[in-house]
């Protein structure tokens, strides 16, 4: 009897021990989600924040591009009338 009541209180510690090792486990576990969710708040943050530096500088190069066509259009307009200002120092070159 006593040797059975023996085993009976050693299968009961070894289980305590281990049901206390499933615990700390447990929170260990809780414990890394707590910090990955930190993390992937962290992450949300900073694809938040590139995301509105890059549409504030994409937009930047929206104007300048803009303003290059802008820029192209108006020395376009002045070759041309330069073009057609030639022709007419050319056809009064001839006609002398």
């Amino acid at each position: 009897m006593e040797t059975l009541l023996a085993r009976i209180n050693e299968w009961g510690a070894n289980l305590t021990c281990e049901l206390a090792e499933i615990k700390a486990g447990q929170e260990e576990l809780h414990k890394g989600q707590g910090e990955l969710q930190q993390s992937s708040a962290e992450l949300s943050k900073g694809q938040d924040e590139l995301r509105t530096d890059m549409n504030t500088g994409l937009h930047r190069v929206k104007r300048q591009i803009q303003t290059l066509n802008d820029n192209i259009l108006e020395v376009t307009a002045e070759i041309r009338e330069l073009n057609v200002q030639v022709e007419k120092l050319e056809a009064e070159s001839l006609a002398k």
